[in-house]
């Protein structure tokens, strides 16, 4: 045993002690995330699952920021105005199954004046004029129902998002990048469509299903930290016996 107490094996045991150190508790920490994660979803979901309400009754343009955004996050409401086609804009790069698309953000003017963006589905590439004709909203007022939804955030290697100035296209949902090309005030929650009365004149565009909240990668990376430690652990003992052989073939005492 004094062999393996040597300066250069103490450094392979704290080497390896470090590694598997940080390896366990990054695979903890993701492990907590992935239940703080299934809490919030188990939260949406009963969110989800409460009687539709007006939107008034939950949310305003004021509203960003409060307490009382989380509570209307993901609620399923109602609502009623006029569908403004010229601030419309196309939220690009969003299939439905294996087709390629676009949706269409349309801001629905209410009786207040404020506005409420309404993702009303999916359409197809290329996404011209006359697939915007065909997916044009009704002219007068409508009644709509869907879920309300937060702003969707920039992944760490998402698309860039365009650049300064007014918009037509944009590769995700930011509510506070769109309110301010917008000449009235802006819901800070977006309205994922479900329902609409009357209904468009076409086919288009197409609804698109509420997604189910998800895990996310947590329990992947968890079990990749894990896989980490024990390789660690099984290189270290590898070496301890590869070198406890060479010295009993040496006849020295390890």
């Amino acid at each position: 045993m004094r062999h393996f107490l040597s300066r250069r094996w103490i450094v392979i045991h704290l080497l390896t002690l470090t590694i598997v150190v940080v390896c366990v508790s990054l695979a903890l920490w993701q492990l907590g995330r992935l239940e703080h994660r299934r809490g919030e979803n188990a939260r949406l979901e009963a969110q989800m699952r409460l009687p539709v309400s007006d939107i008034d009754r939950l949310l305003t343009s004021a509203d960003a920021g409060s307490d009382e955004l989380a509570e209307a996050g993901y609620r399923t409401v109602r609502a009623e105005g006029t569908f403004d086609s010229s601030q419309q804009v196309i939220l690009q790069s969003r299939g439905l199954g294996n087709k390629p698309g676009n949706h269409l953000l349309t801001p629905l003017v209410l009786q207040s004046g404020e506005a409420v963006l309404v993702d009303r589905g999916w359409v197809p590439l290329p996404t011209d004029d006359e697939v915007l004709a065909q997916s044009a909203p009704p002219a007068g007022a409508v009644k709509v129902e869907g879920v309300l939804l937060p702003s969707e955030e920039r992944g760490f290697l998402g698309v860039s998002d365009p650049p300064p100035g007014r918009v037509t296209a944009i590769p995700r949902i930011d509510l506070e990048r769109l309110a301010g090309q917008l000449p009235y005030p802006l819901y800070p929650l977006y309205l994922r469509l479900l329902d609409q009365q009357p209904a468009n004149s076409g086919a288009l565009p197409e609804p698109v299903p509420i997604p189910p909240p998800d895990e996310g990668p947590h329990r992947d990376y968890a079990l990749q930290w894990f896989a980490f430690a024990g390789t660690a652990l099984i290189i270290y003992l590898g070496l301890m016996r590869r070198e406890r052989d060479r010295l009993r073939q040496a006849g020295e005492d390890p």
